[in-house]
């Protein structure tokens, strides 16, 4: 009985091929037996079961960690050896001298593509200010003007010469090498490429850091950080990724010389412990400086929170434990052969920059959200001084904008946290689970609102391209139309096509994430295409009114600002919806009317606008005079600054139009940009005018003459007198009725 639990814990592929029929029944027994009694002791005990089971794999753990870590260090003079041993390797006759002339042919081919690099570097700088001086001209004294795009960019060209650089190293070095054939040796080039691959890496990290980072002028930095931060995190970032970099490359050449895996291990292990060592120093170092940065606020957020007081002093003991932890973790982690951690060391070391990205990202995240959302604003505000009563909506935000920022900070921290336990194989299904779909919704978000972003910002600066100069509202406009200027289709159709792309992105998003939690949103789109087809069968006014209004954009109909008459409803597009266009009267009046029953269009901002106007003189006056007297005012004001521009056909005249019973009408017309015949009418009225005073032309006036039957005489008494100019008046009375009513014919068909 007692070989039973041995033979229990025995039980594996390996074990079972060289175990007999009899022993594998008495391991199988035992195992069932082992079951049994360990769901006994759980009925016995009740909840102390579980705590048993916990001490009992820990101790377990415990016990194999310290067998391993025992048989690890107990290979230390075997790893001695067997490093020396790959090393010797790498020379061709298996001796020192060879391993030592391997190296110097390294240095030599490495020194060459350096020297050739200061050689080209030099010549550059001769020729180009760029690379002599790294700065750019032409750029404002601060960064504050600057988008993150424009200092990414800027910042890239002042890393131009060490990019070229590198590149003609890494090229000289490496054609160089293989130039000499006599050098080619599998053990020579496996070194050289390891030391080549190891400084062109870290020189590039040098480059991405500087350009994340730039040390040297703040005005490109990306991350918001003060001078001596920079040049500190600067330094800290190139010499931690050139360390690990030298470190892997260095196993990885170990390991394709042959070396065993406990020196593998070993060589890890001392390197880890090493770093750990120089990362905790510099945090003792260090401290008084965290200390400042975590109390550090930004001014509209007041003063540090209680919680940035209580950590600032003692952030060191916690960063110190969590180096203490990360070390336990690395070390359990390299005595398992079954450990897969997955880069777990390294992302777990590196957490606090992936944090700083992390952190930056939700912010920028949970801002645009407001924004795009309306609950906050950008533009800073002061801080109210009254009390809540004193608070306005911009305050309100600003405050809205605090608190969510402050739990979504929080929820990462717990996040990230969960996140390190999970990348060492501790997690928790139900936690792990909500993490991963939270994680999955927030990556989500992000996409589709740096993807709104891009659309908005794009739209926005059409929209304002398409604007026409001077647009605001002025004192001498002319108004009959209204005073909207006339937009182009982009202003009409562009903001119509960023409502419909951010309610296809909310639904896209909303489903994504669904999906992304596990619903399965087939029934929900079937569903949704059943309650669209009864909505379209129940709301075809709705339904005719959409269409209508697509084909009206489709056909380019007319635009936000033109002047249009559709049936008896005229006014200026002011704004244009989904079912309705707007339009503003020219008395002012705002008219909202469905698309389906605007009808017939007639548009009077597409082309030119013929304005035509009569002018009464007697019969007795000048015609040629007249016309030369139009025609010479119609090249003066074509000539005008101000009027000249609106004109596409001058002022002239059409000679005599008609002959009344008492003026001859002479018919002047032009043609004009729309919307401004009526300034350009006015001023022709009043050139006109005078011109035609300063040449002693007047215009007639209205008479009416009357044919009595009776000759007078002279010497008619009073009462038939005013008999007679009663039967006058009444005559000339009814033809100026007459002449009114096809006036106002006239008006009503013109629109005006």
């Amino acid at each position: 009985e007692a070989d039973k639990p041995a033979a229990a814990d025995g039980i594996t592929r390996e074990g079972i091929a060289g175990m007999s029929d009899e022993e594998v029944r008495k391991a199988l027994l035992a195992r069932v037996e082992e079951s049994s009694s360990a769901k006994a002791a759980d009925q016995e005990a009740g909840p102390g079961a579980g705590l048993d089971r916990l001490l009992q794999v820990l101790g377990q753990e415990s016990d194999n960690t310290q067998k391993e870590l025992r048989k690890l260090i107990g290979n230390i003079p075997g790893s001695i050896s067997d490093l020396r041993k790959a090393f010797i390797s790498l020379s061709v006759d298996g001796t020192s001298g060879g391993l030592l002339k391997n190296i110097l042919w390294v240095f030599f081919f490495i020194g060459m593509g350096l020297l050739v690099e200061k050689v080209v570097s030099l010549s550059l700088r001769k020729r180009y200010p760029l690379f002599s001086t790294g700065k750019l001209n032409n750029l404002p004294a601060s960064g504050e003007d600057l988008q993150v795009s424009e200092k990414l960019i800027a910042a890239l060209a002042t890393k131009l010469s060490s990019i070229l650089g590198l590149l003609v190293f890494f090229v000289t070095a490496y054609f160089g090498y293989f130039a000499f054939v006599w050098t080619d040796t599998p053990s020579l080039r496996l070194l050289f490429l390891a030391v080549l691959l190891t400084i062109t890496v870290v020189r590039v990290i040098a480059i991405l850091a500087g350009v994340v980072l730039s040390p040297a002028d703040g005005r490109f930095r990306i991350m918001p950080v003060g001078d001596t931060a920079a040049g500190a995190f600067y330094r800290v970032a190139v010499c931690a990724w050139g360390y690990v970099v030298g470190v892997t490359m260095f196993t990885v050449v170990v390991n394709r010389l042959g070396a065993r895996p406990e020196t593998i291990i070993l060589i890890k292990a001392c390197a880890a412990s090493l770093l750990l060592a120089a990362t905790a120093a510099a945090v003792l170092l260090f401290r008084k400086r965290v200390t400042a940065y975590i109390l550090a606020q930004a001014p509209e957020e007041g003063s540090p929170s209680w919680g940035r007081q209580s950590l600032a002093p003692i952030w060191h003991f916690f960063a110190l434990l969590y180096l203490v932890i990360l070390w336990c973790l690395m070390v359990m982690s390299m005595v398992d052969p079954h450990a897969r951690t997955k880069g777990a060391f390294l992302l777990s070391f590196f957490i606090l920059p992936t944090w700083m990205l992390a952190d930056k990202l939700l912010q920028w995240l949970v801002k645009h959200t407001m924004i795009s959302l309306r609950l906050y604003e950008e533009a800073p505000v002061a801080r109210p001084t009254g009390g809540p009563d004193a608070m306005t909506e911009e305050h309100r935000g600003r405050e809205l904008f605090l608190k969510v920022n402050h739990y979504a900070r929080l929820a990462l921290i717990v996040g990230v946290m969960l996140w390190v336990a999970n990348l060492w194989g501790y997690s928790i299904p139900l936690i792990s689970r909500l993490s991963k779909v939270l994680f999955d919704s927030l990556v989500i978000l992000a996409v589709a609102l740096l993807f709104w972003q891009f659309i908005s910002s794009w739209i926005e600066r059409k929209i304002k391209e398409s604007l026409p100069e001077g647009t605001g509202k002025r004192d001498d406009v002319d108004d009959e139309w209204g005073d909207a200027t006339a937009q182009g289709r982009s202003y009409t159709l562009l903001p119509i096509i960023r409502s419909f792309v951010a309610s296809m992105l909310i639904i896209m998003v909303v489903l994504t994430i669904l999906s992304s939690m596990g619903v399965d949103i087939g029934p929900l789109l079937a569903g949704a295409g059943v309650i669209g087809l009864a909505v379209g069968f129940g709301a075809q006014k709705l339904v005719s009114d959409i269409f209508s209004g697509v084909f009206y954009l489709l056909d380019d109909a007319f635009r936000v600002g033109e002047y249009l008459t559709a049936g008896g409803i005229m006014g200026t597009v002011e704004k244009i919806s989904l079912r309705n266009v707007m339009l503003r009267h020219h008395r002012g009046m705002l008219q909202i009317v469905p698309y389906s029953q605007l009808g017939t269009i007639t548009n009077y901002m597409r082309g030119g606008i013929i304005e035509k106007f009569s002018l009464d003189f007697a019969y007795d006056a000048d015609i040629d005079k007249i016309r030369k007297i139009v025609k010479k005012v119609g090249q003066e004001m074509l000539e005008d600054p101000e009027l000249g521009k609106s004109f596409i056909r001058p002022l002239r005249s059409q000679g005599v139009r008609e002959i009344t019973n008492s003026v001859m009408t002479i018919r002047v017309k032009f043609t004009a940009q729309p919307g401004t015949q009526f300034t350009i009418r006015r001023e022709a009225f009043k050139r006109i005018t005078a011109a035609l005073q300063a040449r002693g032309i007047q215009y007639a006036h209205k008479k009416v003459i009357v044919d009595l039957p009776i000759p007078l005489t002279g010497h008619e008494d009073p009462a038939q007198m005013q008999k007679i100019a009663l039967a006058a008046g009444a005559a000339a009375r009814e033809i100026i009725d007459e002449e009114e009513k096809l006036k106002q014919l006239a008006q009503q068909k013109s629109g005006a």
